[in-house]
């Protein structure tokens, strides 16, 4: 049977939440990068959410390997245009300027696949201090390499029910993340315990990883995502310049879904 979200109602989503399910079955028609060509995975997420699409990634057309981290894929540096778990540091933070071995380093930067790749390698994309920030990142980022050999997005109602569903995103302005986060901590009373935000992922290790990790926990908390900049930039003629992601775990989705009636986005105040 369909899922259809008593939450995307009430709360007056014009988008479906997306779904991301761990399968070894390939939806046809789905989506999918070419082997080897780069793109960011929040276009494919973008088209699931602003499209109704489905979206399929595998170890070799998952498009970024950011994207592996994040959804799951293992750790390839070697596939990076960095070339190492080093090199990835350096590139995530300050280049050149920050590199163990500045002259290896160079060489990648120089052999960069244009212009603007060949900048960003060699100043960094500077989304942290230098290279020992983002390996103690790497530390506290949830690490999957999954067995199965797909990873989907798809709209919530499309999922299968032999279908495992590992996150729950929905795409949200600032009213509707106020409603999220009020039902989120509906049944808890708590303040700061049940909602959580992704600051320093990626779009897409903030739909993923982060989730699946919170899933796993005895109290798994929401998950407030696309505060990347290199993201936002990616999906912003998609879906505008005012969405977050707020993403669940399924479990933690079912709880939020089952307290819909009764609750606050019955009164007028919500309503209003």
């Amino acid at each position: 049977m369909p899922i259809q979200s008593a939450i995307a109602k009430a709360a007056g989503f014009p988008t479906e939440p997306v779904a991301i399910v761990w399968t070894n079955i390939k939806p046809q028609g789905a989506l999918e990068f070419k082997p080897g060509v780069w793109g960011c995975v929040m276009w494919m997420y973008a088209r699931a959410a602003h499209d109704g699409k489905t979206a399929v990634f595998t170890r070799e057309t998952i498009g970024c390997i950011g994207a592996a981290l994040g959804l799951g894929f293992g750790r390839p540096f070697e596939r990076h245009a960095a070339k190492t778990e080093a090199g990835f540091c350096s590139f995530l933070s300050n280049g050149i300027a920050g590199a163990e071995d500045r002259k290896a380093y160079t060489a990648i930067a120089e052999g960069g696949r244009d212009a603007r790749n060949k900048k960003v390698l060699s100043r960094g994309e500077r989304l942290m201090k230098d290279p020992s920030v983002v390996r103690t990142f790497l530390k506290a980022l949830p690490e999957y390499d999954i067995k199965e050999k797909y990873i989907v997005m798809k709209p919530l109602s499309q999922v299968r029910d032999d279908e495992q569903v590992k996150s729950v995103i929905f795409l949200a302005n600032a009213d509707q993340i106020s409603a999220l986060s009020i039902l989120a901590n509906y049944e808890s009373g708590t303040i700061t315990e049940r909602v959580t935000i992704a600051a320093g992922a990626s779009g897409c290790q903030a739909i993923g990883a982060c989730v699946y990790a919170e899933g796993e926990g005895a109290r798994p908390r929401a998950v407030i995502g696309l505060t990347d900049i290199t993201a936002r930039r990616n999906v912003r003629k998609q879906l505008g310049k005012d969405k977050l992601t707020f993403s669940v775990s399924y479990s933690m989705f079912l709880e939020m879904e089952k307290n819909v009636p009764g609750s606050f986005l019955e009164s007028d105040d919500w309503k209003e």
